[in-house]
């Protein structure tokens, strides 16, 4: 009786030393997978995706370049670099120039000079914003001069473009146009360009010289927009 009295008491001592060291050997590592995560969290090198993320951008396309052009900087294509830009009328301040005000009735002058033409002449000008129907009106005359010029050969194109428009033109491709009038030495413009909304929307005058006869070309301009 007492050997079996015994034995159930070792029984019991190594059941309970057996429970306490299983939970003692588990206990230990519960710290050091977070003292691992610590270190590795410090030393994750930036995957080759990100860094690529992190690179500069350049942006290129026909109109950036045309205005790394305007800005002195080397550009590609004989076409582009010829194209000549005027400088638009500084006027005061009216209801045309605020997004929020009412711009019925208003005149903002556009264009008014002489200027030559030798390849392209362009001349930026903006619609302002809630404009339901804005107009382009305004008349230009083109004539040569120089010893041995031809009254022909006074004749330019006259192009209205938005701006996804000019963009076309710069890169040569076949581009559709707000408006056009074939080359003339006299034209009287009156055109409709799209309402605007909430935005202000830019467009270009274009003046090409399509026949490279002898003489210096002129145009003499005077355009306004109309609302």
């Amino acid at each position: 009786m007492r050997a079996l009295f015994g034995s159930l008491v070792i029984l019991f001592v190594c059941i309970v030393g057996g429970s306490y060291a299983w939970k003692h050997v588990h206990q230990v590592p519960l710290v050091a997978p977070t003292r691992f995560a610590e270190q590795d969290s410090g030393n994750t090198a930036t995957p080759p995706e990100a860094q690529e993320t992190q690179k500069l951008v350049t942006v290129v396309g026909p109109l950036a370049n045309y205005m790394t052009h305007q800005s002195g900087q080397s550009q590609a294509g004989a076409d582009s670099a010829q194209i000549e830009t005027l400088e638009p009328i500084a006027g005061k301040p009216n209801p045309a120039d605020h997004v929020g005000g009412s711009v019925v009735g208003s005149i903002v002058p556009v264009l008014h000079r002489t200027f030559r033409v030798r390849s392209a002449v362009q001349l930026s000008f903006a619609v302002p914003a809630h404009a339901a129907s804005p107009h382009l009106r305004g008349t230009y005359e083109s004539f040569v001069k120089g010893p041995g010029a031809d009254g022909a050969d006074a004749d330019v194109e006259f192009l209205v473009l938005n701006e996804r428009q000019f963009a076309d033109f710069l890169s040569k491709h076949a581009a559709e146009s707000t408006f056009s009038a074939e080359d003339s030495h006299s034209q009287e413009v009156n055109a409709t360009l799209p309402p605007t909304v909430n935005q202000s929307e830019k467009y270009h005058l274009i003046f090409r010289n399509n026949s490279r006869g002898p003489g210096k070309k002129f145009v003499q301009a005077d355009f306004r927009m109309e609302f």
